[in-house]
């Protein structure tokens, strides 16, 4: 089947599934079904290339914070069965958007002080991991460059795979302050990731 294809029932599937999520139907096993199908052989046609189509960066992107937190309002065996599915499509999503090549020098030149902000100090994501906290210079850094590229990069047919896996760990900061909290225990920290979290969602997502 072809990308496009692939893609539009990709996030057909993903719709319905979260939709009936949010009504509190729990997980539609049909749609759950065509989302792995499809999302997985996107992944597998994906693993040989260097970038991803723009229309696919969002789907992806959202997916796993999405089911993660939709699991959070059920209990029991259906919590764990949507917290499987995210695991799932979690680990499918890290083996298709792997490598670190940039192709196209003009793109890599774009998002290269969006980089050099995240590695500064420290991998900013890394240090949020280990419970280190929220470094609100260094965040400050990466969404002075994420605002004065974000037209651009969001104009690209396709968008190149380490920039893909940068914008996922922006969004999916919302989930660090889940483990802030249960975790290490941390409401001040947890606060300060939220409110980084809102600035970011509200400029790729909203």
């Amino acid at each position: 089947m072809d990308q496009s294809t692939l893609l539009g029932q990709f996030i057909e599937s993903e719709i319905n599934l979260l939709v009936e999520l949010r009504m509190g139907n729990g997980m539609d096993e049909q749609e759950y079904k065509n989302m792995k199908r499809t999302f997985s052989q996107l992944m597998e046609q994906w693993n040989d290339k260097d970038s991803v189509p723009q229309k696919a960066v969002q789907p992806i992107m959202e997916i796993c914070t999405e089911l993660y937190n939709s699991s959070m309002n059920y209990s029991g065996e259906e919590s764990e069965r949507i917290r499987k599915a995210t695991d799932y499509i979690s680990t499918w999503r890290q083996k298709g958007l792997a490598g670190d090549y940039i192709p196209d020098q003009t793109q890599e030149n774009v998002i290269s002080g969006l980089v050099e902000q995240i590695n500064t100090d420290g991998n900013f994501f890394k240090k949020l991991e280990q419970g280190k906290g929220l470094d609100e210079q260094q965040f400050e850094g990466i969404f002075r460059e994420l605002v004065k590229i974000h037209d651009e990069i969001t104009s690209w047919d396709t968008m190149p795979k380490p920039l893909v896996r940068v914008l996922i760990a922006l969004y999916e900061m919302d989930l660090l302050v889940i483990k802030y909290e249960d975790e290490f225990h941390n409401q001040e920290e947890a606060d300060k990731i939220y409110d980084a979290y809102e600035r970011v969602f509200e400029l790729i997502a909203g």
